[in-house]
């Protein structure tokens, strides 16, 4: 629960109360409940900390995403967080920034806490609250993650956002498209296609364009329309000659317990035609690619093995 300017105190301390509610605050509305000499003592005490310059939160807070956006959004009300920070906003799933990043108008002068990023834009057109916080829509947010991260980063934060399902490829797209200037914009159109030319999800293309791609799977065709019986497949990965086909998918795109019914029933289909079905999921795409080529590499030559040959 908030405070509000104007209501009796809640019962406990200051102290107490910050501790118990991960939130920023404004000193104005802490010195109306409490005082600004409690306050002060709070902070000397080191259980209440300025967060920003007139927000103050619980000091094992601080570091607490929602806490962070709040103080921003307190301290700046018409600026709005971007960049890792919105995104993990967005899915907690996604690592939590050191830092943040806002967006404010031009020609702001601004002396910001140190342990934020500003961004001088034109106006924004669009955003959102997730977990209360004003923040750009997440396209926008992960445009901005890309342009301030590292090269040799941008690709892996590019397909981990996607596939945490932020936003869509086609919104990136889109956001791309309208932005004056963006940092490796070329690499990141390069991507942006390989997804329009048939991926469906960044796990497709980390394993096209990563982990497969070298020469000892160039006999394998990608994303290929199988029929099976009266009934239409599509391969993610098809090997003609062994009649194998990999599909690459996780709890995340085939969780739902029909999707899963689905997956085997086409499985057994597809078993029943010939077809040997081999899964990889996210995890072994993006942490033991080794594995993956050198299982599939065998299950290739176990397949095209004469009958009744080890």
């Amino acid at each position: 629960m908030r405070i509000i300017a104007g209501l009796s105190p809640p019962r406990g301390t200051l102290t107490e109360y910050l501790s118990q509610n991960p939130h920023s605050l404004a000193r104005r509305d802490l010195v109306a409940l409490w005082s600004s000499r409690r306050l002060q003592a709070a902070v000397r005490a080191g259980s209440v900390v300025r967060i920003a310059p007139g927000i103050y939160c619980g000091a094992e807070h601080a570091r607490h995403p929602v806490v962070m956006g709040e103080a921003l959004n307190l301290w700046y009300p018409r600026g709005l967080v971007t960049g890792p920070l919105a995104l993990h906003l967005y899915s907690p799933e996604l690592p939590m920034p050191p830092r943040a990043d806002l967006v404010v108008d031009n020609g702001q002068h601004l002396r910001a806490p140190n342990w934020v990023d500003l961004h001088q834009t034109g106006p924004v057109r669009e955003h959102s609250r997730p977990q209360g916080v004003a923040c750009v829509v997440p396209e926008r947010a992960l445009l901005d993650a890309w342009g301030c991260a590292a090269p040799a980063g941008r690709r892996n934060l590019l397909y981990e956002a996607l596939w945490a399902r932020v936003c869509s490829w086609r919104q990136l797209r889109r956001e791309v498209r309208r932005a004056p200037r963006v940092p490796g914009r070329r690499d990141l159109e390069r991507v942006l296609g390989w997804f329009a030319a048939g991926a469906t999800t960044p796990l497709e293309v980390r394993a096209q364009r990563e982990t497969f791609a070298d020469p000892r799977f160039r006999d394998f065709d990608w994303q290929v329309k199988l029929r099976v019986g009266s009934r239409r497949a599509y391969a993610d990965m098809l090997h003609r000659g062994a009649m194998l086909v990999v599909e690459l998918d996780g709890e995340r795109y085939h969780g739902p317990r029909k999707a899963q019914q689905l997956d085997r029933t086409r499985d057994t289909d597809l078993a029943a035609a010939g077809y040997l079905t081999v899964r990889f999921g996210w995890d072994d795409v993006v942490y033991r690619p080794a594995w993956c080529r050198e299982r599939l590499l065998a299950v290739v030559a176990a397949r095209l093995s004469p009958p009744g040959r080890a």
